[in-house]
């Protein structure tokens, strides 16, 4: 494929780089082969690399659009994505409480709300987790929302992982479904904590309309690769990838999620951990690299008080970044030993 050198202020989001993009003391900040986005973009105009070498024609690129939305329409964004998660998590709260009350599954009615979040990880694309990363701790407070957010998560791993329509809507479903057991399981219950799985799959067999092999993502969402889950020790490929991508998803949101403010930090360091043992490497390495790609740009609060911009990550060091505090020191976090990350900052315009 032909290639040509082109500056950075005409790249497009797409474009994709075929060679490293280095620095003069030949430290890699892109590889080659990287699709870029909007954010990639920026942080080779923040690096201060005026060209690059990109697969395409030789004709000229049309400039791209502002990179940057203005407030007015990153304020409208917001809103509209918020009043839609709004109307679900109320919606997946009246379907629960039904649950917990009749012991029933009112099938049409969350098979809706799937579909919703379905439509919204389609509509809003890459949004939906730069929106859902920077929250607070009222998206975790009940298993309606926790369901809900483990259903958003699932569907933008769905669709980086370029899965079929009917995939995809079958997974949102599934993960909404993930912790229904719950609903009927009393926390304190002496059987351990694969009842909650067991019922949950028990309650779904008794559906007619619940496809089968999300009744089975339903049981296997607690197994883990290496076979040290439960309730069966199922292991490897024997696992449902609808279970699979649960199971990474459900990590993150209730080890990212449970404090005030919202840190995944910690979180991809954990992931990249796991991604070898417990978790499946081919759900947990795109994610991942979704994650810190949303994050780059982003404002964190820092353990000594001082607020810092994300800047860049190693390739190989997933949950430590190099970033730029507002008094403009650079700081890599994976050899500083006095200051680490407490949670992301929100924005103005989502402080409302």
């Amino acid at each position: 494929m032909e290639t040509k050198m082109i500056p950075v202020n005409e790249l497009q989001p797409g474009n994709v780089l075929s060679d490293q993009v280095m620095t003069l003391t030949g430290k890699v900040l892109l590889g080659k082969e990287v699709v870029l986005s909007e954010r990639t973009i920026s942080l080779l105009t923040m690096w201060d690399i005026s060209h690059v070498y990109i697969y395409g024609e030789t004709e000229a690129v049309t400039p791209p659009a502002p990179m940057v939305a203005n407030n007015e329409d990153v304020l409208k964004n917001f809103m509209s994505f918020f009043s839609d998660y709004d109307t679900v998590v109320a919606n997946a709260s009246q379907s629960f409480d039904f649950v917990r009350n009749q012991k029933k599954i009112p099938v049409q009615e969350l098979k809706d709300t799937s579909f919703s979040v379905y439509s919204s990880v389609l509509n809003s694309g890459p949004a939906v987790l730069e929106y859902l990363l920077i929250s607070d701790y009222k998206l975790a407070d009940t298993v309606s929302r926790h369901s809900v957010m483990v259903a958003f998560i699932c569907g933008i791993i769905g669709h980086q992982m370029k899965l079929a329509e009917n995939e995809l809507k079958n997974l949102t479903l599934a993960a909404l479904l993930h912790d229904i057991g719950k609903l009927v399981t009393g926390k304190e219950d002496v059987t351990g904590p694969e009842k909650h799985v067991i019922t949950g799959g028990a309650l779904l067999k008794d559906v007619g309309a619940i496809p089968p092999e999300i009744i089975l993502s339903v049981l296997q969402h607690h197994e883990c690769m290496d076979g040290s889950g439960f309730p069966r020790g199922t292991e490897g490929n024997k696992i449902h990838l609808f279970a699979r991508i649960i199971a990474v998803a459900n990590l993150f949101h209730t080890e990212a999620y449970h404090d005030e403010y919202s840190n995944p930090f910690p979180v991809l360091d954990l992931l990249s951990k796991e991604m070898f043992g417990k978790l499946d490497p081919a759900v947990c390495h795109p994610f991942i690299r979704q994650i810190r790609d949303s994050l780059i740009n982003n404002t964190v609060v820092l353990s000594d008080g001082r607020c810092a911009e994300v800047i860049f990550f190693h390739p190989n060091n997933s949950g430590y970044p190099i970033i730029r505090t507002d008094d403009n020191q650079i700081i890599d976090l994976s050899s500083a030993n006095n200051v680490r990350i407490l949670h992301l900052s929100i924005p103005e315009y989502m402080a409302l």
